[in-house]
């Protein structure tokens, strides 16, 4: 359905001038508009922001909201809702980009080009009002002529008829009649010539020149509302093509939801807080009937008010105490009611289960920085061994610094991972004794005695039977084996050889602490134990403790325990078995 408003409104330029105003006006209201809903969404992705910044886990608090899983979501929660409050950010970058500033500067363009059509339709207007104007005053001037003639015609009529004018009165109204007449011949002849302007002209106005300026303003007023329909469209994109991406976030926060694994979080809290300890026995019965020195109290070792009494047993093999803590100055005391204590360097100020996960992490981390020192050392001796081939890519010697402060500081790791070993042996909870106890109470099966705390000789203490997860301290003299370049030779005990397989023993092979099973025996151990693999000694040794064993240079021996991290190997041969350096054997693959 089309239409022409040069055609249907020919006589409303007034009005159409106001519509075309009022549809500009219109065009500005919808800029404020879409202005307005920018700043709504740039204010609500603010507050989004402000939101997930104020709940966002700290730096010291990310370690606990990623251990549960609950919280866990809850962080990723957040971290979609900040993806959802980029989006709305992005929907307001659209409104403005593609609505907004085109809408003004479309604005802008109307308003200049209002004007233009508006000044030419008003030159029109006045193009014919002119001609009008003259048409009415040539027609005036005409009937003032006409008017004049037809009374100087009246009067010469009436001299004419009277008898008593003289003929020189009549020639002379004569004359004035025929002057009046050709007056009124010219101003008649005027006003046709107008009459004839001035249609033409209106012709024109009204069939030619006001239709084309109405063409001007209908065709800058379907403008306007042509690209106010794309305005409407471009608005509801800029929404609509982040809507995707708005689905996948509020997805992903039901994905969030869908982690949340109550089991899960028990469990976390089961191993955060977890002690170590069992629960209370039975209350013993007091007879007072009984002097009090008669009757000793009895003490419950099962108890978590008991207090569990660990004998720490020097690196010298010296007896430092017993199991039931005769000696006072080598035991320590643990209570979950004692007071809470300055952190210790064997997390001994933490309960049982607790310093075992943190003692576990220490080695671990230990084991890390030895197997990446290692590594390094490795690269360093392939570049030492291609400098040495080739001098001319570098001199072989420029890299024995680098080794000999690796090897330094392998030895340090070593020998504080060999420390924290042995604080591992010396940890309450390698003594399961009474847990045992406890789990044989809750079943309802018999308690034996050997879960009491008992004096053990000092032999025993001693030996490395009580405790083969721990070899003996290197602390006497090992022969020192041949050199090697770029090592460092700091620790007591020599540091395995280049080439010797050794250096892979802080690899695959290392012991955890669920591998060191403190509480059993060094018999228990040893019965019927598989061979891990063989291997041929490279150096001879001689054995100075009950828990070594000498090497003899080329001999095979099996492997029945790997070096733990300490530098000692456990191998047998024949019937006999000890810990061996483990620098001083070569391992076979």
């Amino acid at each position: 359905m089309t239409t022409s408003w040069g055609s249907e409104l020919w006589d409303q330029f007034e009005p159409i001038k106001k519509h075309t105003d009022k549809g500009i006006e219109f065009l500005q209201k919808f800029c404020n508009f879409s202005r307005e809903r920018q700043t709504i969404e740039n204010e609500y992705a603010g507050k989004i922001k402000q939101l997930v910044k104020k709940y966002q886990p700290s730096k010291k608090d990310e370690e606990a909201y990623n251990r549960f899983t609950c919280t866990k979501a809850f962080v990723g929660l957040l971290k979609e809702l900040n993806s959802v409050a980029l989006q709305h950010e992005t929907i307001s970058e659209n409104i403005v980009t593609t609505v907004t500033k085109e809408a003004l500067m479309l604005g802008s363009e109307l308003k200049v080009e209002r004007k233009g059509i508006i000044k030419e339709g008003e030159k029109e207007e006045k193009r014919l009002q002119d001609s009008i104007d003259t048409l009415n005053r040539v027609k005036k001037h005409y009937e003032q002529a006409h008017k004049a003639f037809e009374q100087a015609k009246a009067a010469f009529n009436r001299a004419d008829n009277d008898p008593n004018q003289t003929k020189a009165a009549v020639e002379r109204l004569k004359s004035i009649m025929n002057t009046k007449n050709q007056l009124r011949e010219d101003s008649k002849n005027d006003y046709i010539l107008q009459l004839q302007k001035t249609n033409t002209a209106q012709k024109e106005h009204y069939f030619t020149n006001m239709p084309a300026v109405f063409q001007k303003m209908q065709d800058m007023d379907e403008k306007r509302t042509r690209s106010l329909g794309e305005f409407y469209k471009k608005f509801s994109i800029s929404q609509n093509d982040v809507n995707p991406i708005l689905v996948k976030c509020l997805e992903a926060m039901v994905q969030e939801a869908e982690q949340i694994k109550p089991s899960t979080d028990s469990v976390m809290v089961t191993d955060k807080y977890k002690s170590g300890y069992v629960p209370p026995g039975d209350i013993p019965f007091e007879d007072l009937d009984v002097e009090a020195g008669h009757h000793p109290k009895p003490v419950d070792t099962d108890s978590i008010s008991s207090e569990l009494e660990i004998p720490v047993t020097p690196s010298n093999g010296s007896s430092g105490g017993t199991i039931s803590g005769k000696a006072k100055k080598n035991k320590r005391k643990i209570g979950l009611f004692s007071k809470k204590d300055e952190p210790k360097e064997d997390f001994s100020h933490l309960q049982p289960t607790q310093q075992k996960k943190k003692l576990q992490e220490k080695i671990d981390e230990l084991n890390a920085k030895i197997d990446k020192e290692q590594k390094e050392r490795e690269g360093l001796l392939k570049m030492r061994d291609v400098y040495m081939k080739n001098s001319s890519l570098g001199d072989p010697t420029s890299v024995d610094g680098q080794l000999q402060q690796i090897g330094k500081r392998m030895d340090d790791y070593r020998l504080e991972l060999q420390k924290y070993q042995k604080y591992v042996g010396n940890a309450p909870y390698s003594n399961s004794s009474n847990r045992n106890s406890f789990m044989d109470k809750a079943e309802g099966k018999p308690v034996s005695t050997s879960g009491k705390s008992q004096t053990l000789p000092k032999e025993q203490v001693n030996s490395p039977s009580q405790n083969a997860s721990t070899p003996p301290p290197p602390d006497f003299t090992i022969p020192a084996p041949p050199p090697i370049d770029g090592l460092s030779t700091s620790s007591t005990q020599s540091l395995p050889n280049a080439s010797s397989p050794a250096n892979s023993t802080f690899d695959d092979s290392r012991h955890s602490i669920g591998q060191l099973r403190p509480e059993s025996t060094f018999d228990e151990d040893f019965v019927d134990e598989v061979a891990l693999c063989t291997c041929v000694a490279l150096y001879s040794f001689d054995a100075t403790e009950g828990s070594s064993l000498s090497l003899q240079a080329d001999d095979t021996y099996d492997v029945m325990e790997y070096d733990s991290g300490d530098g000692w190997t456990r191998v047998r041969k024949g019937s006999e078995e000890g810990y061996v350096p483990t620098s001083y054997i070569q391992i076979d693959n």
